[in-house]
């Protein structure tokens, strides 16, 4: 009677455990590399709601990619929802600036957009200095920067330690030039990584906002932007942020009414 006593109990638990572990099983199973093949073969099917759920899903636990982001954009772009889709291939464009295809992306989603909006013209350096930056990852900057110091570093010593003159002489122009080049590659490394950690744009993620000339809804109206307009934040207060548009303009947006790139 004991043991039938002892099995009654066991028996219970038994299955208790495997209901648990069921589910903990298949949580497991459901690895980050599984979930994003599933979200793309839905992409494939057609399905591009549960796609760009599944790629969003990726996001927020912490995943971040230029592939998994230009999915993401290419999901929400076949949905028709013009800031997702922006804000997506933005994300993309700053883990991969040279990648091509994201931006081809971006300027289709861009094209989504109601406001036309005539950006001012940058300076050379300005240009150049984004130019050269998104040429190459951030990562290619850093090692060409060590590579550069390391040749420096080399040519300095056969400067100093040269027998002929001859090795003097270009040892010294080459010691030179791979300093400048060190520091050029440096420079754009920091560059880089300022456009990717400190960011200053948003995307206007609402159907259209109006911009007052001060932080209040008592403020006056200065300009109204739509979905999908990127706007560089300047500074925040009040649960306002103080917004510039790529033509100059400047006014007071609820925060609400942009997500940060």
């Amino acid at each position: 009677m004991k043991k039938c006593h002892l099995t009654q109990k066991i028996f219970p638990l038994l299955i208790l455990s495997a209901l648990i572990g069921l589910p903990l099983a298949t949580v497991q199973a459901q690895t980050p590399q599984a979930l994003f093949q599933q979200a793309n073969q839905d992409y494939q099917k057609g399905d591009y709601l549960q796609a760009a759920t599944k790629y969003d899903s990726l996001v927020r636990i912490g995943y971040r990619s230029a592939a998994l982001y230009n999915n993401l954009g290419n999901s929400y772009y076949r949905l028709g929802r013009i800031a997702p889709t922006i804000l997506a291939y933005e994300r993309a464009a700053l883990l991969a600036p040279s990648d091509e295809e994201i931006r081809h992306n971006l300027s289709l989603a861009q094209n989504m957009t109601v406001d036309n909006i005539v950006p001012l013209s940058e300076s050379l350096s300005a240009r150049l200095t984004d130019t050269l930056t998104q040429a190459l990852p951030i990562g290619a900057w850093s090692v060409l920067a060590v590579v550069f110091a390391w040749s420096a570093l080399g040519l300095f010593l056969l400067f100093l330690f040269g027998l002929r003159t001859g090795t003097k002489r270009w040892s010294f122009y080459g010691f030179l030039l791979s300093l400048a080049l060190c520091a050029l590659s440096y420079g754009l490394r920091r560059h880089g990584e300022n456009q990717l950690h400190n960011n200053p744009y948003s995307i206007v993620t609402v159907a259209n906002v109006t911009a007052k000339s001060e932080p209040s809804a008592s403020g006056g109206d200065v300009f109204s932007i739509h979905e999908g307009t990127k706007v560089r934040v300047m500074e925040s207060l009040n649960k306002w942020d103080k917004i510039r548009l790529a033509d100059g303009k400047i006014g007071w947006i609820p925060c609400e009414a942009a997500e940060k790139i």
